[in-house]
């Protein structure tokens, strides 16, 4: 029995539950941010009946299940959004521990999740909203930097093409969606340019181009099924951002691979 894998799983419970905490900080900002409301201050409440919750309402996951989707104290359904948010950042943070960083917690770990989170809030609030905060293409940019950080140590010091492929990668997808955005005379958000630009230092240029492409692809398959359920009406706006952070959470887990995998089957390598 290969006992070193119980320290993993220990660890990978734990990264699960913090997840879901952080999932719960990032539902505040969901809600929040669009409205103009500070974070930082007052506590939670009821949208319906205001009452301000405690404690043991705000427990992740558990409260939402335990009350049953309802408000212990008016009973008004609360949104399904919140248990799912708190589940998907545990499954993803636990996700970039095994996946992306090789189940270990190091700067870039920390990095990846601080970029996942700042996605996961732009993509609902894009899709609610068709607006993208500033506050969270930095916050993506940030991430990048503590990946960038670990790859400066694991390397044994600055190497200029690692930079170098960074820094080219702030521009090659952002540069692609900023020709289209002056063709299109304003068809693509300066949001989705900026976000990019930050998920191309976070990822380098390889990586964010191969986003980029999936992003698309991802966002046609949407369009295709919404125009379906309604009937062959082709929505006329649609937010690209949820697409785009799908296809950049998927260049964090397994990019590398991918383009592995295409440049063999290509015979390019």
């Amino acid at each position: 029995m290969n006992y070193l894998i119980f320290p993993k799983i220990f660890v990978s419970i734990f990264t699960f539950l913090a997840g879901c905490c952080i999932g719960s900080f990032l539902n505040v900002l969901i809600y929040r941010i669009p409205i103009g409301m500070d974070f930082k201050r007052g506590r939670s409440m009821c949208f319906s009946c205001k009452h301000q919750l405690h404690a043991i309402d705000l427990v992740p996951l558990f409260s939402w299940l335990f009350l049953r989707g309802k408000c212990r104290y008016c009973g008004a359904k609360i949104s399904c959004q919140y248990p799912i948010v708190e589940a998907l950042t545990g499954i993803s943070f636990t996700s970039i521990y095994w996946l992306a960083c090789d189940c270990s917690i190091n700067l870039a770990f920390f990095g990846y999740c601080i970029a996942f989170s700042a996605l996961l809030v732009t993509a609902v609030i894009d899709f609610r909203t068709m607006e993208i905060p500033d506050s969270m293409w930095i916050t993506v940019f940030i991430g990048g930097v503590f990946v960038y950080l670990q790859q400066i140590i694991n390397d044994g010091g600055f190497k200029f093409d690692h930079f170098l492929a960074r820094f080219i990668g702030i521009f090659a997808a952002s540069g692609v969606l900023l020709i289209l955005a002056l063709i299109t005379k304003g068809g693509m958000g300066g949001g989705d340019i900026k976000l990019m630009a930050a998920c191309g230092f976070l990822l380098g240029w390889k990586q964010v181009i191969l986003a980029l492409i999936m992003g698309a692809l991802i966002g046609t398959i949407y369009i295709i099924i919404k125009a379906i359920v309604n009937k062959g009406k082709v929505p006329r706006k649609v937010p690209f951002a949820p697409h785009l952070a799908a296809a950049v959470f998927i260049c964090i887990l397994c990019g590398e691979k991918i383009l592995n995998f295409y440049l063999v089957k290509t015979g390019v390598i």
